[in-house]
């Protein structure tokens, strides 16, 4: 198997809607709330996968890991109305403040990745990885952060098959730490 097929796949496994997916479902897990755990999932990986879908279909976007950095606005923008919603549904769930911090960690990421993008187009699957795992670390257990040391496997796939710089990777690991410190602040101290 070429490096490119290997880098296509860690792409494909780390990005942002699977790995929305798997973090909610690690919260869910410890948490033993399987039902917010399953809406959150769901309303931060694959309503925003299908709205994704649905532009690439009516041709706003170019593909499904919006490689293009004038494309990512309105992603940016629908993926924020999934998480507000999704904010508004979890008043009517039973959801454990560390489910609510995670969701609202989605929307300080969204917001800052959003103003970092009019500048660079920063790496948004390696500073999901960077939020999440270091969530993980600091709300579940310091052994999560050891998941840090697999984020140059996540950079050097993102540069192999040529969809970010080494600038972009470093400016998506700079602003996860930055939503991750943000929310931490905010919602869990």
């Amino acid at each position: 198997m070429n490096s490119h097929v290997i880098a296509r796949a860690i792409s494909e496994i780390c990005a942002p809607w699977i790995l929305n997916i798997a973090f909610f479902l690690i919260l869910s897990a410890v948490t033993g709330t399987w039902g917010p755990g399953l809406v959150a999932a769901v309303g931060t990986g694959v309503i925003p996968m299908v709205l994704i879908m649905s532009m690439i279909k009516a041709g706003k976007l170019g593909d499904h890991h919006v490689t293009s950095r004038g494309q990512r606005g309105a992603v940016f923008a629908g993926v924020i109305v999934c998480v507000i919603v999704l904010l508004l549904v979890f008043t009517f769930l039973d959801a454990p403040r560390i489910m609510w911090a995670g969701v609202s960690s989605a929307l300080v990421f969204l917001m800052v990745f959003g103003l970092i993008t009019r500048k660079i187009k920063a790496s948004v699957h390696v500073g999901l990885w960077v939020c999440q795992v270091t969530f993980l670390g600091l709300t579940v257990s310091s052994w999560w952060l050891l998941g840090l040391l697999f984020t140059p496997v996540t950079a050097w796939a993102r540069i192999r098959i040529k969809h970010h710089t080494m600038a972009e990777l470093w400016a998506g690991v700079a602003a996860g730490a930055v939503a991750t410190g943000l929310s931490y602040l905010l919602f869990l101290s």
